[in-house]
């Protein structure tokens, strides 16, 4: 990137550029994050005068600098800023107004107006040893030594580049005789640019100057450095040979500063805890609240979460610009081996971490612990390692712990309260919780009460808050832990090797699981990056994919990967034939399909559906993308509903995808709007007059324009879009208003017994024309009707009325109109593989009715076959178009009377072997003919079984209930 920088023009008040660059690097091979700016430092050196470089160490100086940056009219800007720590931190800021700067204005001019410099110094105006380091954690750490330590000062190099020899003068004290310059460095013996341009300052000053040494800090140093002041404090002792090692650790940090650590994962109801806590905090005007949240993904499945607050009073004014400066990692150090922690309180939200992680260590010796858990008391004892049992015991530590889930339970339990959330009661639970047990025994009742008045007003829902706080009083129980090991951990500690406990580590700045999810824990879709996609396929587990190394498949279980927002398992089935059977000319489209399922595991039964889930047409897509403004390129990752399939990490899966492959693959924008999503849109219009339509349509009063829009319009989503075009949600949101497509249910056309790994579907193409003259397509006939040989389909089985009976001697009777006829192929296929096995069958009975015989005969060289081979023993065909009377099933039946009453009829049956009297009746295909077949079957049974008509309507009903009249409708 350096030789493109430096080819930039010159800048001016109109065009230069301004890059914001958040120092933060990884750490192989532990991939812990790091402050260094080892990586870019020579490149930094490299960029033109042109080029200004600053760096900002605290929170309030990054947002500051970075209005500056702005401002600065004579130079490109690179600020770097302290990614690491603190400014991620959530916390007010309370600065002056920057003055506005129009025209041209020089670096340093712009920075004098936000009262900063080109460098900083702190200490003693009469140091003699001076430490020099860029701003960022490092610098903070000495800055806050220096304080302490009477001939020490430290210089912040604020400005980097252009380097500016007299400014850096003008801060070096007059008896300075010794300058250490720490020097980011990828190792020990680099190049240091810092070091150079200290050490030719003073070489081109010529005469006495003092001496300059460089020490190479590299970025595990640094990390070490800045996350232990113990560690810091020795090697300020070492290169200084002060005795800066004398000091304690706590006299670094003012005694009014209160330190809190809440501890978890990212899918727990009480994720959300410290913000809660901190937010609670940060409105009081008296109080100072810093809030800064850490990543470990590596050390627990699904990641874990450190969150640190930070709490002072800001009536102590010779404390609140130092409280307000000090580094996180000083003020609470954790992820290194202190001796005794500090903190003062610490919250876990997850009960699984205390079996695998060091969590009591950063407690400061007889503070407070508070754990959410659904453990009792004995039952934390028994899970609590001997680690840290000890540690407990040595610290005298008091642990509480609170079930928030059992106790949201027993708030909400009335009936009444049930559609309130739980989630929100637990963490209303927590905060409470966490305020009864860090105040300590000067919390009472009535006061606790009066604060949560304050926090949430009379109540949560229906339930009141002295309710609440009466049962949460009662719920959170004190662990008391034996003061000497019982015998228990003594043959525990025998028997078993202790197994070390983990240590939190910070190696990113975000979970992939938490991106996405608001504030209540409900999931929602979000734009993402190529990064994104790449790292769900390179780290699968820690996405709670399946691994992709093993070659073996395993057939009885759903793959992940395939469809896992649905509950029915689905498979991936290759389509084998797609061949249309009504000629070219006709105007209806049925064709038949074969996929093959070789490998797949797919099985089903006679009569059972195929549920095929399709894609959008690739050019309609291509159209909205272009027509809604959006790069089909682009990354969104978006929800998949885990409730059906629980990963075993407990991580909510995502489907990460282009905006492309969204729209084809997965979301319904070409299907048919709801009611609700008419409400939801209104949300996002953007003038009056489409927001007030929206409602109406989605309330009660617009039911006749919403029945409209929908049966004879038949709008989709996409074209409500183009209404209202005021109303343009991102993508993201739009994925979540419309929701996935659903699957197509079409009857099998084949019998497993018969084709083995294979199954066919009989379909036509669903089109019309709306009374505007629009044609309309169904979505996933169309995509069916373009499949490709070879081309992969997610398809999934779903049970089906249509059950062959149990005697393969008992008569079936089949109508099918149309497509109708699917199910019934697969009927006298199983029927004929039976024959072929010599196996007696009985009497099969076909009747078949569509519109020409020429063009829709469906399968009619099979079912000659069939007939010729005696397997159907009695067809009727009706094709009515034909002649010029209509002709319908329903009138080849009432010829065929006597026959149907013989074998569904009772009237005959003097033995329960006698098959006649066990026929079944099945219909498939549209709703239209089933009263005039009703009359059909009811007049052949009055006419030759001897029924009234009111008795036959009773034998039908009873044909119901025996499974032997049978409707698949549609």
């Amino acid at each position: 990137m350096i030789p493109t920088l430096v080819s930039f023009p010159v800048p001016t008040a109109a065009g230069r550029l301004v890059i914001q660059v958040p120092a933060i690097s990884s750490i192989r091979p532990s991939l812990e994050l790091t402050p260094s700016l080892a990586a870019i430092s020579s490149a930094l050196t490299l960029l033109p005068d042109t080029f200004a470089v600053i760096l900002s160490a605290t929170a309030k100086e990054a947002v500051e600098l970075a209005s500056v940056s702005y401002a600065i009219s004579d130079k490109h800007v690179v600020h770097v800023f302290d990614q690491y720590a603190t400014a991620r931190e959530t916390r007010r800021i309370e600065y002056p107004q920057l003055p506005f700067v129009g025209g041209s204005t020089t670096l340093e001019q712009a920075l004098g107006d936000a009262g900063y410099s080109y460098f900083d110094y702190t200490g003693s105006a009469t140091a003699s040893v001076v430490l020099v380091a860029l701003a960022g954690p490092l610098s903070s750490g000495l800055k806050v030594l220096a304080r302490h330590l009477p001939d020490v000062g430290v210089v912040t190099v604020r400005v980097l580049r252009p380097w500016s020899a007299k400014a850096f003068h003008k801060v070096i004290p007059a008896g300075a005789r010794i300058v250490h310059v720490l020097s980011d460095a990828i190792h020990h013996g680099s190049v240091s640019p810092l070091f150079e341009d200290v050490f030719g300052t003073f070489l081109e000053q010529g005469g006495n100057h003092p001496t300059v040494h460089n020490h190479d800090v590299a970025p595990h140093t640094l990390l070490k450095l800045i996350n232990s002041p113990r560690e810091l404090q020795k090697f300020v002792s070492g290169i200084t040979r002060t005795g800066s090692g004398a000091l304690s650790a706590p006299a670094l940090v003012p005694a009014t500063l209160k330190k809190l650590l809440f501890m978890g994962t990212p899918n727990v109801p009480l994720s959300t805890l410290p913000d809660v806590v901190a937010h609670s905090f940060m409105s009081h005007p008296s109080i100072e609240a810093r809030l800064l949240t850490d990543y470990d993904a590596f050390s627990q499945a699904g990641g874990m979460i450190a969150s640190r607050l930070f709490l002072t009073s800001k009536d102590t004014a010779a404390n609140a610009n130092v409280v307000s400066e000090l580094p996180p990692n000083i003020i609470l150090p954790f992820g290194v081996e202190e001796d005794e922690g500090t903190a003062d309180f610490v919250a876990i939200s997850d009960e699984s971490l205390v079996k695998t992680h060091t969590v009591f260590k950063a407690s400061r010796p007889h503070s407070f612990v508070l754990l959410f858990s659904r453990w009792s008391t004995e039952e934390v004892l028994a899970n609590l390692p001997i680690a840290s049992l000890e540690l407990i015991r040595q610290k005298s530590l008091c642990l509480y712990v609170l079930n928030s889930n059992a106790t949201a339970a027993e708030l909400l339990k009335p009936k009444a309260r049930e559609a309130e959330s739980r989630q929100a009661m637990e963490n209303v639970l927590a905060h409470l919780a966490f305020l009864r047990i860090y105040v300590g025994t000067s919390c009472t009742l009535s006061s606790l009460e009066k604060v949560a008045r304050g926090l949430f007003g009379e109540g949560v829902g229906s339930v009141g808050i002295g309710e609440i706080v009466g049962l949460l009083w009662e719920s959170i129980l004190q662990v008391k832990v034996p003061p000497t090991p019982t015998k228990v951990e003594e043959s525990c500690q025998e028997v078993e090797p202790l197994k070390p406990l983990r240590s939190f580590e910070v190696n990113c700045v975000e979970l992939d699981s938490t991106r996405g999810a608001e504030n209540d824990g409900h999931q929602v879709s979000t734009m993402g990056t190529i990064q994104d996609a790449a790292k769900q396929i390179v780290f699968r587990e820690a996405f709670g994919l399946p691994p992709t190394k093993s070659t073996q498949v395993d057939l009885t279980v759903q793959h992940l990967s395939l469809r896992p927002d649905l509950e029915d398992r689905t498979f991936l089935v290759s389509c084998a034939v797609n061949r249309r059977l009504t000629p070219l000319t006709y105007d209806r489209n049925v064709f038949h399909l074969e996929f093959d399922t070789t490998g797949t595991g797919l099985k089903y039964e006679i009569g059972e559906a195929l549920g095929v889930h399709g894609w959008n047409d690739e050019a309609e897509v291509h159209d909205f993308c272009q027509w809604y403004g959006l790069d089909p390129d682009a990354i969104v990752s978006i929800p998949v509903p885990s409730s059906h399939r629980p990963t075993p990490n407990g991580v909510p899966l995502r489907h990460t995808r282009t905006v492309f492959q969204a729209l084809q693959q997965q979301i319904d924008i070409f299907g048919k709007p709801p009611k609700a999503f008419y409400s939801n849109l209104a949300e996002h219009a953007k003038t009056k007059e489409h927001q007030m339509a929206l409602r109406f349509i989605g309330a009660a009063e617009g039911s006749d324009t919403l029945k409209k829009l929908t049966e004879v319009d038949t709008v989709s989503f996409a074209e409500v879009l183009a209404m209202f075009d005021s109303a343009r949600p991102d993508f993201a949101v739009l994925c979540d208003l419309v929701g996935d497509i659903k699957p197509r249910h079409y009857s099998i056309a084949s019998a497993q017994s018969a084709v083995g790994d294979r199954v066919d579907l009989l379909v036509v193409t669903v089109d019309w024309v709306t009374p505007s003259g629009s044609p309309r397509y169904g979505q996933c006939t169309r995509y069916l009707a373009g499949l490709k040989v070879g081309q992969k389909v997610t398809v999934s089985i779903k049970p089906s009325v249509m059950k062959l009976p149990p005697d393969n001697m008992q008569p079936i009777v089949m109508a099918g109109l149309g497509t109708g006829a699917a199910p019934f192929r697969a009927f006298i296929q199983h029927r004929a593989r039976l024959a072929e096995q010599n196996i007696p069958i009985g009497p099969l009975v076909y009747y078949f009715g569509s519109r020409h015989r020429s063009q829709e005969y469906l399968y009619g060289e099979e079912l000659e076959a069939y007939i010729a081979s005696g397997i159907i023993t009695h067809a009727g065909f009706a094709f009515s178009r034909d002649q010029k009377k209509k002709i319908y099933i329903q009138n080849k039946m009432l010829e065929d009377g006597k026959m149907l009453a013989e074998m569904l009829g009772d009237a005959q049956e003097t033995d329960a072997s006698n098959a006649k009297a066990k026929g079944v009746f099945y219909l498939c295909g549209p709703t239209w003919p089933v009263p005039d077949v009703y009359e059909a079957l009811l007049g052949a049974l009055g006419e030759y079984g001897g029924y009234t008509r009111e008795a036959a309507m009773e034998h039908i009903e009873n044909l119901k209930e025996e499974e032997r009249y049978v409707l698949e409708v549609y």
